[in-house]
């Protein structure tokens, strides 16, 4: 039997009477379904019961996990990899233009297959990479030659050593949450910068396609942040938010995926179609995005 995680309180808030509000299905790997909770006092949501950490890698063990496998299949991955070329020089410039004058330190979180860390490495900044997956390590180290190391290397940095951490759709997936954030705050410098990108369930896709939402990704998701309750958790770790952005290709990609999970015919087509109108949405708003970038500093 799967070892699973059951959560009571609130990671955010501490809350209790967290109850059902969705059951998704994963998609991608399983076809299981899994319940998402929602906390009554700060609105954050998380999947429960899911699979504890020793046990998760077998959903990601896909084709289609494209972070992972860094596939071309399909249109709607071949898309993916032409939005990440225009995505990767927004990221760079994010990164540059928070940072201090003399930054010349950056940590990614979940770099996957190095393509951040190489364009950033380009730029002369000075990069190391965490990857939990071993594979894909060996992939990045291979294809760049980076400095990739595993999930615990994290907790065994020395205090402020890093002038920029990133961590593009990552947090969202890490089981210590709390305790990844609290180290996040010790590993930076005084005047250094932290970047995170999360999928926001508050967003006018989340909303319209609810349980079949692309961005719950269940259970490769565990944590489920809306731009309110992403601010309270910060403000609770000391971080103050400087500045956010909308990620504006995201709801093209979530729409085409969400009408796949739907098994909506052409659903790449149809995907792109309401894509536009989410899209549209979005930049009236950041907080209508599919995604949403933070800019942190601390307090």
């Amino acid at each position: 039997m799967m070892n699973t995680v059951h959560i009571d309180l609130c990671p955010v808030c501490s809350n209790g009477g967290c109850t059902e509000t969705l059951i998704c299905k994963d998609h991608l790997a399983t076809g299981e379904l899994f319940s998402i909770y929602q906390c009554p006092g700060c609105g954050f949501a998380f999947t429960q019961n899911f699979p504890c950490e020793n046990e998760i890698g077998k959903y990601y063990d896909a084709p289609e996990y494209i972070s992972h496998s860094d596939t071309h299949q399909g249109i709607i991955n071949s898309l993916y990899h032409w939005a990440r070329k225009i995505a990767l020089k927004s990221k760079t410039k994010i990164a540059s233009k928070y940072s201090s004058k003399n930054a010349e330190t950056l940590l990614d979180i979940g770099s996957g297959t190095g393509y951040f860390l190489q364009a950033m490495r380009l730029k002369k900044w000075i990069v190391t990479g965490i990857e939990k997956s071993k594979p894909t390590r060996e992939y990045a180290h291979k294809k760049f030659g980076l400095n990739i190391q595993d999930a615990e290397y994290l907790f065994d940095m020395p205090d402020k050593i890093k002038d920029v951490v990133t961590m593009w759709h990552v947090l969202e997936h890490i089981e210590k949450l709390n305790e990844t954030m609290a180290n996040l705050h010790r590993i930076l410098k005084n005047d250094g910068v932290l970047i995170i990108a999360l999928p926001n369930k508050k967003s006018a896709d989340a909303l319209a396609y609810k349980e079949e939402w692309a961005a719950y990704d269940v259970p490769r998701h565990l944590w489920h942040f809306s731009s309110d309750d992403f601010t309270y958790f910060a403000e609770k770790h000391n971080f103050r938010i400087e500045k956010t952005k909308a990620m504006y290709f995201d709801p093209f990609y979530i729409a085409m995926l969400s009408e796949k999970n739907k098994g909506t015919f052409a659903a790449s087509l149809v995907g792109l179609i309401k894509g536009t109108v989410y899209f549209i949405q979005s930049l009236f708003s950041t907080r209508r995005c599919s995604s949403i970038i933070y800019i942190l500093k601390k307090k």
